[in-house]
Formats: structure tokens, C-alpha cells, sequence
């Protein structure tokens, strides 16, 4: 079997610089300035939290935050090992999702040391997922572009397409469906895609077909023209609550389809196991029923034979890498510090290749 995975280089090399980092943040900062819509799920302020994360940098790189990093040294030490050596002086320097790491690190260190009369409100663990999700918020919208994302497939090469179209499998951690308008097979999203709503701001999706449906008890909407932002797209500093999320999704507050399935009528009387039996008597009447779940990832933990991968760090998202030991892998690498970095994180049989070369054998 022969399988392919894609990363944000591949929007880079057809959409040029539109889609690094810099710019994806700035198009998202004029969007919030220019498009009043959008405060309704992420407010101006959101602007101005993302400054005081940018000014932490330093102070992250310095070690600042280190007490509070029990729950992520390792993305902490790549942090330090990726931009303690550089000149920090654009936005853009810094990748998206390790910004995700700083907003941590400044709301875990104020949740401990901040002794302000509002410091226990304003850095509680539910505010943190809010700034978490606003700032999540403000990068889709970046990198979505109103919808120019999805039509880069119309500069790729007929060679390319030929070529995708030779892999068994071809897996991306992009949002966008250009992949999907030229393959012709299913492109397994591992981080999810644009196009699909998220089970809880789906008003028809099984979770909220329950009687306690979460798109009306909690009166979620979903605002014209940025549907997308409540899509199953992930974003975090790290590949492991990247993996817990995933696994989350197909839960029923922390019930597994297994254990709901394994319930008994007389288990229990509280509101949640209550309404686990109502899933389970669903779900037994209808087998085509089922929370959400994340099948490409688990499809890509399934395969077997080769692997190319295109476009994707070799430093993030370990949950992928973790799975890759017993395939024959080949990298292609931007940079010759690129290939460094892969080889200190990919395992030892992988076989690396300059990507310059492939895209000029494609005509791209």
C-alpha cells in the first residue's frame, strides 16, 4: 500500500506567501477590525491578547514560565530549541500553533501566581479555552482567506494530479479540499476540515438530537459566512491534547460508545447516565447512528507498506510521527535545516529527498 501525507507546505507552494504564517495572522487581525459580524465568537480584545502573547515570547524563551511547565516540557523545550538561537522580530517568526503554547503558559502562570482580586476569574481554566478558542478563531479565519484557500487546486499540474492519484492513501492535516477536488478517492482530513461542522454546532447532528440538545440549551449559532470557524478543524500546541480531543469527540461526557453500549437499565438514575441510555437505545435501533469521530486519523494509524510525506514539519504533531516506526518512509525537506530537524525526530530507516526536485519532475 502505497500512501501520501500533506502538510501546509503544499498551500504554500501553490498559494505562495499568502499562506505563512505572518500573513495568515495579519489577514485574520483585518478581518476582526473590518468585519463586525465576527465579534459574536471573537471579540476585538482578542487583538489585544495576541499582542501581550507576542511580547511573552522572550519571556517564555528566557524561562519565565518554566514553573508552570510540568504539563508541557516537551513542547516547552522545542520551543526554546526552535527560537531561543533567532532575532524575534515579526509575528509571522513565530509558528501559529506554538502561540497556542504561550497562551497556556500565561494563563497557568496567573492561575498560580496572580493574587489581583479578579486573577482567580480571569485566568480560570474555562477562560483559558475561551482565549484559546478566539485566538483558534482568528487563525481560521486567516488561513480560510473567504474561501481563496479551496481554489489552489486550479494551479496544480496535471502531472501533479496524476501523480496523487497513484497513492492508495492519501492523508492531510489541512482544512481546505483541494486535495479533495482532484483525487479520486476519499482525502482523509487527520485534523479536520472546513467543510464539517462540529457535532455540537451541528443543529442535526446525533449528539444534539438528544434531549439535552447542546445546540439549543446553550444557544450556539453558527454566523453567516464563518460556519467554518465552528468546523471539526484542530488547532493546539500539542499533538497529544490534539489525540485526547479526537478521542474525546466520540464520547458521551467521558463514555465511550463501548461503555454506553454496555449499560444496563438499572445502572443508575443521575442526568448523565440517563441520557446515555437514551444514546444506547438510539444507537441499538439504528446502528448507523454514532457521536463524531475522527476516522482518518485512526484509518492512518492502519496502514501499512510506504509513506511520502510532503509539506509537514517533522516537529509538531507527535501523535502522527509516533505511528510511522515500521513504515518505509520518505521525507521530502524544504531546507537543509529542515532535513536536520527531521532527522532528529523521524525514525532512523526514513529516506529523505529534496522537495524542489520532486515538484520540478511535476511541472509545478
Amino acid at each position: 500500500m502505497k500512501s501520501i501525507l500533506f502538510g501546509n507546505g503544499l498551500n504554500i507552494k501553490f498559494g505562495g506567501n499568502a499562506y505563512e504564517n505572518g500573513k495568515i495572522l495579519r489577514r485574520g487581525f483585518s478581518t476582526l477590525r473590518q468585519d463586525k459580524k465576527i465579534h459574536a465568537l471573537c471579540p476585538p480584545e482578542t487583538l489585544d491578547f495576541f499582542n501581550e502573547m507576542y511580547k511573552s515570547v522572550p519571556n517564555v524563551i528566557n524561562g519565565s514560565y518554566d514553573v508552570v511547565s510540568d504539563d508541557c516540557m516537551d513542547e516547552l523545550d522545542h520551543f526554546k530549541s526552535n527560537y531561543g538561537q533567532k532575532k524575534i522580530d515579526d509575528i509571522g517568526q513565530i509558528g501559529m500553533e506554538d502561540y497556542f503554547l504561550v497562551l497556556h503558559l500565561i494563563f497557568k502562570f496567573n492561575r498560580k501566581y496572580n493574587t489581583s482580586k479578579d486573577g482567580e476569574d480571569f485566568f480560570s481554566e474555562k477562560k483559558e479555552r475561551d482565549a484559546a478558542e478566539c485566538f483558534r478563531d482568528l487563525c481560521l479565519v486567516g488561513i480560510y482567506n473567504f474561501g481563496k484557500i479551496n481554489k489552489l487546486n486550479q494551479r496544480y499540474s496535471k502531472e501533479f494530479i496524476a501523480y496523487i492519484n497513484e497513492f492508495d492513501n492519501v492523508f492531510t492535516t489541512n482544512y481546505d479540499l483541494n486535495l479533495d477536488a482532484i483525487y479520486d478517492g476519499t482525502v482523509q482530513h487527520i485534523h479536520g476540515q472546513f467543510d464539517v461542522l462540529d457535532q455540537l454546532y451541528d443543529p442535526d447532528s446525533f449528539r444534539n438530537s438528544l434531549s439535552d440538545n447542546q445546540f439549543e440549551t446553550n444557544n450556539l449559532q453558527n454566523v453567516p459566512k464563518y460556519n467554518y470557524l465552528h468546523s471539526t478543524a484542530l488547532m493546539n500546541y500539542s499533538g497529544i491534547n490534539k489525540f485526547e480531543y479526537m478521542m474525546n469527540e466520540h464520547r458521551l461526557n467521558n463514555l465511550s460508545v463501548e461503555n454506553i453500549l454496555a449499560l444496563s437499565a438499572n445502572m443508575g438514575s443521575n442526568s448523565e447516565i440517563k441520557l446515555a441510555l437514551e444514546a444506547k437505545k438510539r444507537m441499538e435501533a439504528d446502528s448507523n447512528l454514532r457521536f463524531q469521530e475522527y476516522d482518518a486519523y485512526e484509518s492512518f494509524k492502519q496502514i501499512s507498506g510506504s509513506l511520502s510525506i510532503i509539506g509537514l514539519s517533522s516537529t509538531n504533531d507527535n501523535h502522527i510521527f509516533n505511528q510511522i516506526d515500521e513504515l518505509k518512509t520518505t521525507y521530502y525537506y524544504y531546507s537543509d535545516n529542515d532535513k536536520i530537524l527531521a532527522q532528529d525526530n523521524m525514525p532512523q530507516n526514513t529516506d529523505y529527498e529534496k522537495v524542489s526536485k520532486l515538484w520540478k519532475k511535476l511541472r509545478c
